[in-house]
Order: structure tokens, then C-alpha cells, then sequence
């Protein structure tokens, strides 16, 4: 901004009524508008004030505006500010207009070089549709203004940049009608000279009325001669400030990241959702899939959401009717593991996925580093939120190795819906020694521990952790009246009834078939015919269908 309209902006506020004492307006190092004291201002004072007649509000653009009464607020308003613009000196607002960023530079302002920057994170997708729709409502309302204002003489480029002046510096506009109850936004002259830093201590000050009142800025910490003053704009994640306001900081404790699994294609999606629904389970978000993950906080709702998307048939069977929400606190073992592995892997796909992206921080512009700084904080997070699933886990092993000291082996299906006293599993046990997942759970490499068995298997297969290999070695060691999973074994078969559907039947003799007597005749001292019936199959399907976790291929007894 020019000296000369710098002076013509503060004869402008002080001939109309805003005060204010110890403030130098001058750019910062980078060449963005900011607020320094002249001298010490102390806390607990008043160092401006400013009159509403000044504030361009919600009001005086649909003033200017009558036939866009349906378009949104801040539409209207970003076609006032191109009004005024170009009324140059005649706008009463002229002077304040004269002092605006010529370009506040915003994701929306951002080149295809900039947006690297900004490659495989929640805002790169934002930034876009976010983008489409402001060109959307742009083309609607430039379509309409028939005799308000010449169509031809509001450009993309105008109204952007009106509209990116709003995002960055209108207030809420209950600062003037405390009792205004729809969405409206204000320009506050003068107030919004200030910069946003989170945690600073001010105090917004309202008197008069909504038409003759004004507001006032108390100082609620000290602010030292030379020290850049700042404003409060309240608890803003760098997504947000980024987007909005175009800067950001190296570490925001409101950082978030947005999760939504996708399970649009999951063969169940219809019952899950029913039985999210049911329970109501929902993030509060516009997309209730949606949710935010913060370093120090995971959604309870979110991992409720997490378990519903990992359920088994028979899980899914015993929660279908369910409506207490609390019950989704904890399924059981086998689901817990699953929810936190999925989740794992979604943050782990996350984080990658940001880590992967080569970037030239060495020569990167400002507002590049400010995309830097928000997508470092993306992965903080994200790693953060790693470290909490991994102790969760690590929690859940080691009430596993309890239950499974203590041979407490629930009934099956092995659910908390049926066995309401296996739901306080997050209880605090930091005391007991560390567990490996191996030590609970059933491998193949557990089950291929035997050496004649091992031989055959190899002999007629390739992959160890096929499930077919893992069928015939849980039949295998159900065999061995030894086995320490034989209690397990046992409840297993309580709950395989053989009432499967035709058609998975039919598959499994098929398979079955394809196997014997085949495998018998070829090692008969290895697959006995009496122990590897059809009903074994089937015994061994249903475990490895109702009682498993993927990757790894584990199978979980408790």
C-alpha cells in the first residue's frame, strides 16, 4: 500500500468517529499488512475503536443489491466490494477499499506449481471444489443483475479477489446485533487490520446499538513498542487458516485431519449402515462419515464406526437389532483387533501418501512454506494418532494375554453383546510386560509347526498362508488332543451349525472334492479320512470366516 493511502485511510476512520492510539500500520517482511505499537500498550487497554457505520455489512449490500435477495451472504457482499471498487473515489468506502491486499494469496490464488505443495491432502481436494462452486454462484449471480449493475463490468477476477477478502477478514456479524440469529459476516475497518496469532489475549468490546454503537479492542496482555499486535480470531486449525486467510503455523495445537472410510463398495454396506444408523452413530458433521482426528484425540465415534465396518456376518447378525450405542464400544476381540489394524493402515496410507510428494523447500516461496507448514502438520498429526492406535493395540494384546493365562474364554460367538462383562477392555494394565500379536493369536506359521504336516503342505502347495492350507491345518491340529487351542476348538464347534447358505455350500464341496481323496491317498499317515471329513471343512470355514484378521493372517481364539 501507498503512504499516501495509508494517510487518507486513517483522516478517513478518525473524520468518522474511530480512534486509536499507539499503532503504526506498515507491511511485515513479507509483505503483508500488519499492526506494530508505537509504545507500550498495557494490558487491560482500549487502543481502538471503531464506529459500526463504518462496517460494510450483510445490510448495506443487499441495499445495493435488492433483486439478489436469495443469494448468499457473502456472494452479495463480494459483489458490493467489486461495486465499490469500481466506483473508485465516489464510494464512501474508497478509502478503506484503497488499503486492501491487492491479492491476498489464498489456495484459490494458488498456480499448478503451488499446488504441489498441496498434493495428496485434504485441502489440495477442498481448495478445488470449493474453487468451482464460488465460480458457480459467480456465473449465477453475474447472470442476474440485470439493471443493479452491468454484468460485463464484474469479472472472475474482481470477484475473487472480493470474495477472498471476505474469507480473510470479515467477522461474524453478531459483533454488531449480539441477537442477529442467521449467518451473516461484517468488514470491519481498522479492526481487521490486525493478524491472527492463536493464545493472544484480547477482548472485542461492543457498545451502543446495532446502528449507533461501535467496537473496541482491549489489549488483555502487553504489547511491547515495536512488537507486532495481533488479534484472536479463535481456535482455527491450519486447514482452515490456510484456505481462508492464506498463512498458517509451524505447529497449530487445532490441527485436525479429516478421515472418511470409503465402504460405498462393501458387499454388507446396506446392513452396516442400518445398524450405524440404529445406534446413532454419527461424527455431528455436515457428511456424518466424516470425522477429525486430532494429535491427542480420536473420536469415540469414529472407532464405533470402525468396528461396525470391520464386522463378520455373524457379528453383523448379532448387532442388527441393536440401538444402544454403547455397545459398539467393544465387539470383541476379534473386531477390535480388525478395526484398529484397518485404521492403522488407513493412517498409515495417509501419512505415505503426504511423505511421498518431493518438494524444493529450499527455494520455496512464502506462501509455499506456509502449504509446507500445513501439510507438516497433516503428517504430525497423522503420525501422532499412529502412536495412539499402536497403544490401544498394544492394550488389547495384553488383556488378551490375561484372558488367555487365565483360560477366560468367553462364550462364543466370543461377542460383548452376549457377554457384557468382556467390555471393559481398555482397563489400565501399563504394568504388564509388552505383547507381541503372535502371542495371542493363532498363525499359520503356529499351525505349520508341525514337521510332517509342513512337509506335505509344501509339497502340494505354494503359498503358506493360503486360506485353503490354513483350513486343512486347523482341521490338522483340532487332531491333536494336545492342542492348546482346544477349548477354543471346542466352542468353535458349538456355534458351526452347518446352516450356511446354499450356495457357499456347494462352493465348499467343490472344493472339498477337488482335495479328496486325492490328498489321503498321496499322504494317508498326514490327511486321515476320519479326520478330514466335509463337516470338518465346514468347521474350519466358519473359524476362518467368523474368528480371523487379515494382515497379517491371524486367527483369533478368544
Amino acid at each position: 500500500m501507498s503512504e499516501l493511502a495509508m494517510k487518507e485511510y486513517i483522516a478517513w476512520i478518525k473524520e468518522n468517529g474511530g480512534t486509536f492510539q499507539k499503532l503504526d500500520f506498515k507491511d511485515d517482511a513479507n509483505g503483508i499488512g500488519s499492526v506494530y505499537a508505537t509504545d507500550t500498550v498495557h494490558e487491560n487497554e482500549c487502543f481502538a475503536t471503531v464506529p459500526f457505520r463504518l462496517a460494510i455489512t450483510e445490510k448495506v449490500a443487499r441495499k445495493a443489491f435488492p433483486s439478489l435477495s436469495d443469494v448468499s451472504c457473502r456472494v452479495v457482499m463480494a459483489l458490493f466490494l467489486v461495486h465499490e471498487k469500481l466506483a473508485g473515489d465516489k464510494s464512501f468506502y474508497a478509502p478503506y477499499l484503497n488499503v486492501l491486499p491487492k491479492k491476498i494469496i489464498t489456495p484459490f490464488y494458488y498456480t499448478e506449481e503451488d499446488m504441489r505443495y498441496l498434493e495428496n491432502t485434504n485441502l489440495a481436494t477442498a481448495t478445488g471444489e470449493r474453487k468451482n462452486l464460488v465460480y458457480k454462484s459467480f456465473q449465477q449471480m453475474r447472470g442476474r443483475l440485470s439493471n443493479d449493475m452491468d454484468q460485463d463490468q464484474v469479472t472472475w477476477d474482481d470477484f475473487l479477489w472480493a470474495y477472498t477478502v471476505l474469507t480473510s477478514r470479515a467477522f461474524p456479524y453478531t459483533l454488531i446485533d449480539p441477537s442477529h440469529e442467521a449467518p451473516s459476516e461484517v468488514l470491519f475497518p481498522l479492526v481487521d487490520s490486525l493478524n491472527h496469532k492463536p493464545n493472544t489475549k484480547i477482548t472485542w468490546m461492543r457498545s451502543g446499538n446495532y446502528e449507533t454503537g461501535s467496537l473496541s479492542f482491549v489489549a488483555g496482555q502487553t504489547f511491547h513498542a515495536g512488537e507486532q499486535m495481533y488479534n484472536n480470531y479463535g481456535p482455527k486449525s491450519n486447514e482452515e487458516l490456510l484456505l481462508g486467510y492464506g498463512f498458517c503455523f509451524e505447529f497449530n495445537e487445532h490441527d485436525h485431519v479429516a478421515l472418511k472410510p470409503n465402504f460405498s463398495r462393501d458387499p454388507n454396506y446396506q446392513e452396516k449402515m442400518a445398524i450405524l444408523q440404529q445406534c446413532q452413530v454419527a461424527s455431528g458433521n455436515e457428511d456424518t462419515l466424516i470425522h477429525y482426528v486430532h494429535r491427542s484425540h480420536i473420536p469415540d465415534s469414529f472407532l464405533k464406526l470402525m468396528r461396525v465396518l470391520v464386522m463378520t456376518n455373524t457379528e453383523m447378525t448379532s448387532y442388527a437389532t441393536c440401538t444402544n450405542k454403547n455397545l459398539l464400544d467393544f465387539i470383541g476381540y476379534r473386531n477390535e483387533l480388525a478395526m484398529l489394524i484397518m485404521t492403522n493402515n488407513l493412517l498409515t496410507s495417509r501419512l505415505h501418501a503426504i511423505q511421498k510428494v518431493a518438494l524444493d523447500r529450499q527455494n520455496a516461496t512464502w506462501w509455499q512454506k506456509y502449504a509446507l507448514m500445513y501439510r507438516d502438520g497433516q503428517a504430525d498429526v497423522l503420525h501422532s494418532v499412529r502412536k495412539m492406535i499402536e497403544e490401544m493395540k498394544q492394550t488389547v494384546l495384553k488383556k488378551m494375554a490375561r484372558d488367555l493365562k487365565d483360560d477366560s474364554l468367553a462364550a462364543i460367538p466370543l461377542l460383548s453383546i452376549q457377554n457384557p462383562e468382556r467390555t471393559r477392555v481398555y482397563e489400565a494394565i501399563e504394568s504388564d510386560p509388552w505383547v507381541p500379536l503372535d502371542d495371542v493369536v493363532i498363525t499359520p506359521k503356529k499351525l505349520l509347526r508341525d514337521k510332517k504336516f509342513q512337509s506335505a503342505i509344501e509339497q502340494l502347495f505354494e503359498d503358506e498362508e493360503d486360506d485353503v492350507i490354513v483350513m486343512l491345518a486347523l482341521i490338522y491340529e483340532r487332531s491333536k488332543p494336545n492342542s492348546p487351542w482346544q477349548s477354543f476348538f471346542r466352542q468353535a464347534e458349538k456355534s458351526c451349525t452347518g446352516q450356511e447358505e446354499e450356495e457357499s455350500v456347494m462352493e465348499l464341496q467343490d472344493l472339498y472334492d477337488s482335495l479328496f481323496p486325492s490328498f489321503s491317498e498321496a499322504f494317508p499317515d498326514v490327511f486321515d479320512p476320519s479326520v478330514f471329513s466335509f463337516e470338518a471343512l465346514l468347521w474350519a470355514e466358519h473359524i476362518l470366516r467368523n474368528h480371523t484378521i487379515d494382515n497379517p493372517l491371524a486367527i483369533v481364539p478368544l
